[in-house]
């Protein structure tokens, strides 16, 4: 879908800069100046759009970079700056549009889902925990499915509500154990990869690669993985 001269991930971060840059430059003009137009809140929103669909390009930028699950960041990407363009044109028409409003936050919402699940797909945990990172595809689903029906406003109610809130914190738990054990994994494997004694006289060692001399026996040896 990407050109090899199209870098997703680092256009992404290049565009990233430029509009927090902009933001953070129109923010402080207009501190300056002691009023804030009508004008200055449509360029500030558009640029924190810009930001918002850069971040998420970036995020599935990563997952391209990887080469895993390209079909799905590909959409995520897409998906994300069609509904951040769409709002961006509700900005400018002072959000008198509400359809077009409501068009735009479920189109960011499935962009955000599915830059969810495409990180997700790259995570590499025990199998042990695989239930746990199925697990997290229906519950941001439903968490998105959701967030649209509020914003359409077929669904109402307290109860509503708490059971979003619930699926919302379950999906952010699950999105924050995810990399974590993840980052455990590696480093279980990489201490089971050290060798931990010299294997001619016993002696205690902390190898991972590469050649040693045994201080104790004075054997030469290589470790080398495999």
């Amino acid at each position: 879908m990407f050109s090899k001269s199209i870098n997703p991930k680092r256009t992404g971060l290049q565009v990233l800069i430029v509009s927090v840059v902009i933001s953070a430059a129109l923010a402080i003009f207009s501190l300056l100046r002691g009023e804030f137009s009508e004008t200055d809140g449509n360029i500030l929103m558009t640029a924190l759009s810009i930001s918002a669909a850069s971040v998420l390009t970036l995020s599935n930028g990563i997952v391209l970079e990887q080469g895993r699950n390209k079909p799905l960041a590909t959409l995520a990407i897409i998906v994300s700056v069609v509904g951040f363009g769409i709002l961006i044109v509700t900005i400018w028409n002072s959000f008198d549009h509400e359809e077009l409003f409501q068009i735009a936050a479920s189109t960011i919402f499935v962009g955000t889902t599915l830059t969810h699940w495409s990180l997700v797909s790259i995570a590499r945990v025990p199998a042990r925990f695989r239930l746990l990172q199925v697990s997290a595809f229906p519950l941001s689903g439903v968490l998105a499915a959701f967030l649209i029906g509020l914003v359409w406003g077929l669904e109402e109610g307290s109860q509503t509500g708490q059971i979003t809130g619930v699926v919302g914190i379950l999906t952010v738990a699950i999105s924050i154990i995810l990399p974590v054990l993840q980052r455990l994994t590696v480093a279980e494997g990489r201490m089971r990869r050290k060798i931990s004694y010299c294997p001619y006289c016993g002696k205690s060692l902390n190898v991972t690669n590469g050649s040693i001399t045994c201080p104790s026996c004075g054997a030469s040896f290589r470790v080398r993985q495999v």
